[in-house]
This record gives structure tokens, sequence and C-alpha cells, in this order.
């Protein structure tokens, strides 16, 4: 039941506490403070942004990943491309990347693999070897075509042939040449020596790295060395007016966690100066800073350190958890500004330090208890989910929100008593919600009717509330600029260089046959749709070490046979370059995994050597992929493929496909189930708090009807403005419904106090003030996010900023407008009927 009248003696035995061994409290906090920084620390020193960090490590996608860091080397590149400009400067940059190319193979092992600035091996390493690379059907094809030709020039040169024997056709090859071009076009797509395109004026070196790593660390590394030796190269001393930029995997880790440590670096700075700022206009005291916020902070790094040790065990924060900081301060200072507001308000009117502590501490109490049970169970709602993306996030901002509760009632009366020597704090002559008072007398009816009409078009917009309003669309989450500086930029030009993404996704099987029947069923995948405009390519070990071998070298050699002089002499000279091709060299042995160029291995030879185990997909580069449809039915497709039964090997283990596409697709998964179910409990979580702890049965309806109206209005702006939901600003809703609630129960907890009379003036007038300041430091917190350069940061704090403006505005300007009205509805219901 929410206390009416004078604070009982429990409240002033508690302050007495407090006071008596404030420096005992303050000696313990701050002993804790050291190890609890010191983990802190150790959190934002891991921090990871890519997404595989969202993820449980249950998903099938992270599952894949962490067998194929095991079994493989690497398969990841690195990107550098340079922009001649025009045609004539491309042989520059060509002899630029060749240096370069020298300076990154001496690298050490771990950080770089290989270098590749062309496709000169490999090419002439098919050429070498080709007929070994032409099925032995397409050679037996090739021989008998040359045999019935041999015999019938044969038999008409005895003259032996009979009036209908039919010459047969010419010695055309040309169908099996373009199937066998087909099949080659990954590495004769160049005609020079150099990933290099006079049309596009642009050259290209690859780097393919040493450690499979979707972290920061080896990436870092090898992108700041090769940015050093570009550097000391001087690209203009080769060329005036080239550019180069850096793309590939290795780019993108880089390019998006140096953007989340910046963006984490400014948020920090602006939220602790605006919030400073803000207080001390508000108080007029600049002591306020000295009581709000050392209890703050301390809270705020107990609750990372707690999070880290067990059960929870969060060791590194990830893209959604590493502005918890901020948020945690812009959130959790509410409790402290709703008791030092009360602890002000009786300091102003002469009441001595103590009992201006006793009548702060009683008066605040009960609705910030209730504000921080509801925060704690919207961000446990998160920590319902087995998504990191939100887990994380709900375990450490609920513990961040308890204790920064507590700390605020526990630290700040002894901090208080010490800084406070004034006999009494000087009276403000303007309170700052008196316009806002005064308005709500004047036009209570209109205030009601505006909130009724903008809830009214919040639910004409929700009426297109869908699937639809997912992101699915990754391109649009990732570094603002990346489209036109950043990797985004140059790792198109890269893919319209290649034709294919350098990085495949690769099917992880446990044995050579079941390979081959992933392949095969792969390669059934991808002659239809969706496959058929997704896949470059595909690669098995048969593809690099051909089998029949032996068989193909015996065709061969018949071939050789058969095509005697006479038979040459009736071959154009297209047809002759067109036999020595598929023929390759005249002497030829079978070929070995030891023999390939290495990048013929990447992906399929393993830690231990073993090799044949996988299977190599290759995307076609495109929008298509970045697209929520198209990303699910190209990983649903491929996972269906990996599950295909093996001949003779009953209940095989199904094929794991390991790529950041699976990634993402899994993702997109988790916020769809996970989203509404951690949406749904935080709601109903929230109201159960309200219920239980506001007893009033006004009092409640007042708190719930005030959390539904802002969440509606939420709702219908977000709609109105186009912001779609993400894997991040997901978590807006459920915080909104704990943190929105913090204002509507304190006002109503005030009101309660004052005995629910007819007018809300006094609680707008000082509650209202404090409840605005408090949703004042949360938008700082969340409005730091409006500066991220990564869009599902920025859309974050959209949607957060929308929430507190929206539930601030329900309860502190429509909920005591309605309060009057109702009451003046009321009396005058009541007149008339007497």
């Amino acid at each position: 039941m929410i206390p009416r009248g004078a604070p009982g003696a429990g409240t002033r035995a508690f302050v007495d506490f407090t006071l008596r061994w404030g420096g005992w409290l303050w000696a313990i906090a701050l002993a804790l403070a050291i190890p609890a920084g010191w983990r802190t620390a150790q959190l934002y020193a891991h921090l990871r942004s890519e997404l595989e960090e969202l993820l449980p490590k249950s998903a099938p996608s992270v599952i894949a990943l962490d067998e194929l860091r095991g079994r493989m080397a690497g398969i990841q590149h690195l990107g550098v491309v340079v922009d001649a400009g025009s045609a004539d400067r491309l042989p520059a940059a060509e002899r630029f990347l060749d240096d370069l190319a020298a300076r990154v193979r001496r690298y050490p092992p771990d950080l770089v693999r290989t270098v590749r600035t062309g496709e000169s091996e490999e090419r002439k390493f098919l050429e070498d070897h080709a007929p070994l690379y032409v099925e032995l059907a397409d050679l037996k094809t090739i021989q008998h075509r040359i045999e019935a030709r041999r015999d019938w020039e044969a038999t008409r040169e005895q003259g032996a042939l009979l009036d209908d024997d039919e010459p047969p056709p010419t010695l055309d090859f040309d169908d099996i040449q373009h199937k066998y071009d087909d099949r080659t076009k990954n590495v004769r797509r160049f005609d020079g020596d150099h990933f290099a395109s006079a049309d596009m004026h642009t050259a290209l070196m690859l780097v393919e790295v040493g450690v499979l790593d979707t972290g920061r660390s080896h990436a870092g590394q090898l992108l700041e060395r090769v940015r050093a030796d570009v550097a000391a190269l001087n690209l203009d001393s080769y060329a005036p007016g080239m550019r180069a930029g850096y793309t590939g995997d290795v780019a993108i880790n880089v390019e998006e966690t140096q953007a989340l440590v910046a963006d984490l670096s400014l948020s920090s700075v602006l939220v602790v100066v605006f919030v400073i700022g803000v207080i001390v206009l508000y108080y007029r005291w600049w002591r306020s800073i000295v009581v709000l916020l050392p209890p703050l902070l301390l809270a705020t790094m107990f609750a990372f350190a707690l999070a880290s040790l067990p059960p929870v065990r969060v060791t590194e924060l990830n893209t959604n958890t590493a502005f918890l900081g901020s948020i945690i301060v812009g959130n959790g200072i509410n409790f402290g500004i709703l008791l030092l507001a009360r602890y002000v308000d009786e300091r102003r009117l002469g009441v001595n330090v103590r009992d201006a502590l006793v009548q702060g501490v009683w008066g605040a109490r009960t609705g910030t208890l209730s504000a921080a049970l509801a925060a704690g169970v919207s961000y446990a709602s998160l920590a319902l989910t087995d998504f990191r993306g939100f887990r994380q996030f709900g375990f450490i901002g609920g513990i961040g929100m308890l204790l920064s509760w507590g700390l605020a009632f526990v630290l700040v009366p002894p901090l208080a008593a010490w800084v406070d020597r004034s006999p009494r704090l000087a009276p403000l002559r303007y309170a700052p919600t008196a316009s806002l008072v005064a308005l709500q007398h004047r036009h209570r009816a209109a205030i009601v009717a505006v909130g009724a009409l903008l809830a009214g078009l919040a639910l004409w917009e929700m009426r297109s509330f869908g699937p639809g309003q997912i992101e699915t669309d990754f391109s649009k989450l990732r570094r603002a600029d990346t489209w036109q500086t950043g990797e985004g930029y140059w790792g198109r030009k890269m893919d319209k260089l290649l034709g294919t993404y350098v990085t495949p996704t690769v099917l992880l099987t446990d044995g050579p046959e079941e390979a081959r029947a992933v392949a095969a069923a792969v390669q059934r995948e991808a002659k239809r749709a969706p496959l058929s405009d997704m896949i470059a390519g595909i690669r098995t070990l048969d593809d690099v070490v051909p089998p029949d071998q032996e068989a193909k070298l015996a065709v061969v050699d018949a071939i050789r046979e058969d095509l005697t002089p006479h038979i040459r002499s009736l071959l154009t000279v297209d047809q002759k370059r067109v036999v020595d091709r598929l023929l390759g060299k005249d002497t030829l042995a079978p070929i070995t995994a030891a023999d390939l160029p290495s990048i013929f291995a990447t992906g399929l030879r393993e830690r231990d050597g073993t090799m044949g185990r996988t299977v190599l997909v290759f995307p076609k580069p495109g929008h298509l992929l970045w697209e929520g449809r198209p990303l699910d039915e190209f990983v649903r497709s491929l996972r269906a493929a990996a599950a295909t039964p093996v001949p003779g090997m009953p209940g095989a283990r199904p094929a794991r496909v390991a790529s950041s596409l699976a990634l993402s697709a899994d993702i997109l998964q988790a916020v769809r189930s996970d989203g509404t179910l951690t949406s749904a409990a935080a709601f109903f979580g929230v109201v159960a708090v309200v219920v239980a702890l506001l007893r009033g049965r006004t009092a409640t309806v007042l708190v719930v009807g005030s959390l539904l109206l802002g969440v509606l209005w939420l709702s219908g702006a977000m709609i109105g403005l186009g912001v779609k939901i993400n894997f991040v600003n997901f978590i807006a809703f459920p915080i909104t419904f704990g943190i929105g609630v913090d204002y509507s129960v304190n006002m109503a907890a005030r009101w309660e106090q004052g005995g629910r009379g007819p007018s809300m003036s006094d609680v707008v007038r000082t509650t209202g003030g404090a409840v605005t300041l408090c949703s004042l430091t949360t938008i700082i917190g969340y409005s730091s996010l409006l500066l991220a350069q990564n869009r599902a940061l920025y859309l974050f704090g959209v949607l957060a900023v929308l929430g507190e403006i929206a539930c601030l505005s329900a309860a502190v300007v429509v909920m005591p407008a309605f309060v009057e009205w109702a009451w003046a509805a009321t009396n005058w219901y009541r007149l008339r009927r007497s």
C-alpha cells in the first residue's frame, strides 16, 4: 500500500543508519570499486563487433563456425583495391600492387597465408593439365570423333567407300571447349597477369589471412601493417591521382569495430557533460552533481563486474551491449534524481538535513522501487532468450537498475549530509514546470482530446504492422559511410572485378563420400531458383584433384596416336588450337594435392592435412544476399542440401553450413522469434510489478493507461517515420516498457501520498519537474546513439528517444490533464444528478 501521512519509524531508523555508518558504507563501496573497475575495463577491452557475438553458442551457424576454426587455418581475405582513375594509369597501379605484394609476403604466417595479384599461376596450371580436368566421357567423345574421321579417311584412301557412306562430321570440338571454359571462367577472367580491368581502371591484390578469426585481433594487425606499407610506398609516386581502398572480411571487421569504439568514446563524453549540465540547471545547486554521480558510477561498474561472474559469465561486450554504460547512467540516475528532488524541496522549505533526508527517502522509495523493479523486469525479459545480443543486455541492464536504486538510497544520504552545510537552500523563484501547470489548468480537455487523437492516428498507422516492419536489408545496418568511402564502396569494386565473392560458404562434412553427395545435392539446387541466381560456383576436392586420371591419360595417349599428320591437316587453325588446349602438354602425369597451387587448396585442405571433406559454395555478388528473404532461402536451401542422405551411410551427420550469411539468417530468425517473446514478457512483467506495488485501483489504472498510451504513440511514430525493427533496436520496446512506466508510477505515487486530490498541480510542479529531468537524462543517454556511425545503433537511438518522449508526455502532460478533466466531469455529472 502506498504510504500516506508522515514517515514511519523504519524510515527514520534507516536514514539514521546511513548517516551513522556512512563513512564505512562508502569505504566498502570504494574498495569494491577497484576490482569492479578492473573487470569492467576488461569487458570493454574485449569489445566485439561481429554478428557471431549476438547469437547463442548453440546456434547452428555459430557451431559451424567453431568447427570451421578448428579444422581450417583460414579462408578470409583482405582486398587492396587501387582505382587508377583511367586506363592509361592501370600499369602503374599493377606495379604498385606488385611491390606491395612483395612486402606483404614477408609478414608472419599467422597473419598471411597467400598473396595474389593475379591468376597467372592457376591459369597456367589448368592449361598444362587441361585433359585431367576434362570429364572422361568428354575425352572419349573427342576420341570417338577423331577415330570416326580417321577410319573414314582410311576407307576412302583404300577405295572401299560405298556410295551411301556419308562422311563423318568435321572435327569440331567447340561444344566441349565451351563446357571447359564455363568451368574455368573464374581463373580465365583476365587477359593479363593481374586482377585488373582497363574498363574499370581498377586493379586488385588479394591477401588470404593466416588464421581464421572473426574478431579484430589478427584483422587489426594485418590491416594496420598493410596501411603502413601502402603509405611507405607512396601511391602518388607511381602515378598521381590514383586511390587505394580496403575490402573483404578483414576490412569489414576492423571498420565496424573502429566505428563502434569511436561512437562509444564520443557518446560517453557527451552523456557525462550534458547530464551534468541539466542536473545543475534543474537543481540550481552544483553540489547535486557530487551527490548524484558517484553512487551512479559505482552502480554502473558493479553491474558490469557482477555480470562477468558466474552464473551470467559475460566475458566480452558486443554491438548490443557496448553502449550499456551510457544507458545505465542515463536510466539509473532517475532514482537518485527523484530522491534528491524530495530532499531539495524540503531543504528549500527550511527543513534540516536529517529530516529532509527522512522525507526524501520516505517520499521517493515506493515510486522509485516500483520503477526500479519495472525497469529490472523489462531488462530481465531480454535474458529469457538465448540470443546473446538480448541476453547480455538484459542481465547487465537489470543488475544495473537494481544497483542504481539500492546505492542511491544507501550512499546518497550520507553524501548529501557531508556536502550540504548550508542552513537552508535558497528557494526557486520559478518552478520549471509552472508553465505546464498553467496550460493543464486552462486546456485540460483539449490536452485529453489531442492525446486521444494521436492515439487514434497511431492505431491507424499500426494497421500495417506485420513481418514487413522487420528490417531485413543488412546493408542498411552497417556503418553509415561504408557505401560512399568505406569497405562497402571498395567491396563493390572488387566484387564487380572478380564476378564472385572470394570468401565461400563452407559445407563441412565428415568424409569424402558425404562431401560428394552433398556437392551433388547443391549442384541440383543451384540449377533452380533461388540458388540459380545466387551461386557463382561450387568446388570440391574432385574439382581440383580430378578423378579417373589414369583412365584419362590412357584416352589422351590414344587420341595423340589417332591424330596423325594427315588427320591434323584436316583441322582448321582454330580447331588445332582447341585440340591442343584440351590435350595439354605432351608429358602428362597424374596430379596430387601436393601439386596444386595453394589457392586451389584454400578451404579444402584442413589443419591436419586432410582434404576432401568440405564443399565450397561461392555466392554471386549482388544485393540479393543482403536481403532477408533471399538470404533465408539461400541458407535454408544449402542446409537442406547439407542434410542429403549419403548412400550406404545411414544416420550420417548432416553437413554444417559455415559463413557470415548463415549467421545473418540465424539472427533474423532470432529477432522474429525472440523479439515477440521479450516484448510480451516485459510488458506483462511491468504491469505485474505496478499492480503488486500500487494496490490502489485508481493509481494502477492511471499508470498502466499512461504506459499503454506512450507505447501506442511510439509504435505509430515508428511506422509513420518508416523506422524498421532490427537486431539492435528491438531492445527499445521492452526497455521502454520498464523505463517509461517510471514516470507515470512516480507521478501516481506522489498523487496518492497527497490523498488523491482533485488537482495534480502540486504533483506536476514538484515530481513532474523531477520526472522530466529523469527523462531528459535518459534521452541524453539515448541521443548519444544518434551520432553513431553504426546505423543499427543509430536506429536504436531513434526508437529509444521516441519512446522516452512518448512515455514522458503521457505521464506528465496527458495523465494529469486527464485526472483533472475526469474530476471536473464527475463533479458536473453529480451536480446534474442533484
